[in-house]
């Protein structure tokens, strides 16, 4: 698992007056919203300094700040440890102007370290993930703990085909069927290159319409934790099924105003919910609306706040006497957890 900070940029502008000198220092510094940081990694952002004669630095423990040629550069902490500061602010101080920069340190579930024996196989319909399966190259997928975040991710005691969250390398983009059930719809055709940033490895899940919501949990009792964020996209099933529809589902409209989407809920360690997030994997809502995702999209989660357990259940407009009648599967990939 890649171990990876955030850098979120608040504030990157103040001007103040200085009346011992008549200075009017200013810190200008140019970032995106959010800079992403890999545990020890050297990054530089263009800063502009006007009217300054020195600077100094407030970091949180075991981050590095400093300005040269033009540049802030900014070092994440190499170690993770309780001595480490995982949030905080990162302050310029440049006489009387001051620029802070909020920062968050996350645990980056990549699954790009995952074993080969729990991946998805031996082909895209993910032979290994039934109650049934014998062979051994992969072997048997009976759920993956990320060791790193403590993250569980699990599968129905039964078999794949009771819900559960699998992980995949499958990127076949035009099979369009129950057998191909571990793809992802992204990346180049069938060149194992679908996760999130055309990485290799990522997750599928089903939801079971008679069964438990797949989950992922922290392994350790009672811990809780902050889940930022993720990325979500389709799975090629759903995907091509929403697009050309088949014997069980119709293929999605803006006419009929369809719609697919995923709820994600959290659980404290008590079992009591802390809120819902909602993504829609298809919007033909309005003529504005995006219609079938084909990108991985990030999706906000910190307003679940500290958590034990995600459940995700599906819902559609396309439902049946059985509920929903379009492949209840999505994908997710680099969860993004703050210790």
């Amino acid at each position: 698992m890649k171990k990876s900070l955030f850098l979120l940029v608040l504030t990157c502008l103040f001007v103040s007056c200085s009346s011992d000198d008549d200075l009017n220092p200013s810190i200008q510094l140019t970032a995106n919203d959010v800079e992403e940081f890999v545990y020890g990694e050297t990054r530089e952002f263009p800063v502009v300094l006007s009217e300054v004669t020195s600077t100094s630095f407030n970091t949180p423990n075991g981050w590095e700040a400093k300005i040269k040629n033009d540049k802030l550069i900014v070092t994440a902490p190499s170690l993770v440890s309780s001595s480490l500061a995982s949030s905080g602010s990162i302050d310029i101080l440049a006489g009387s102007a001051k620029a802070s920069l909020k920062v968050k340190a996350f645990y980056l579930v990549t699954f790009e370290d995952v074993n080969a024996k729990y991946l998805a196989g031996p082909t895209a319909e993910g032979e290994n993930l039934a109650s049934t399966y014998t062979g051994t190259n992969p072997e048997r997928y009976t759920g993956y703990h990320d060791s790193s975040s403590d993250l569980f991710f699990n599968t129905d005691a039964t078999a794949f085909y009771s819900g559960g969250i699998a992980i995949s390398q499958w990127n076949d983009l035009t099979k369009e069927d129950y057998t191909n059930q571990c793809s992802v719809f992204f990346g180049d055709n069938n060149q194992k290159n679908g996760g999130n940033n055309k990485s290799k490895t990522f997750a599928v899940s089903y939801v079971s319409s008679y069964n438990d919501a797949p989950t992922m949990n922290f392994q350790t009792a009672n811990a809780e934790h902050i889940i930022d964020h993720a990325y979500f996209t389709n799975s090629t099933y759903a995907a091509l099924t929403m697009t050309n529809g088949n014997n069980y589902a119709k293929k999605l409209s803006y006419d009929a105003k369809d719609w697919f989407k995923l709820v994600v809920e959290g659980f404290s360690a008590a079992g009591k919910s802390t809120g819902t997030v909602e993504f829609f994997l298809a919007d033909f809502r309005t003529q504005n609306a995006g219609g079938i995702v084909n990108q991985w999209k990030r999706v906000d989660l910190s307003s679940l706040g500290k958590v034990h357990k995600l459940s995700f259940t599906m819902d559609g407009s396309d439902k049946g006497e059985y509920g929903v009648n379009t492949p209840t599967y999505f994908c997710v990939d680099d969860i993004a957890v703050m210790q």
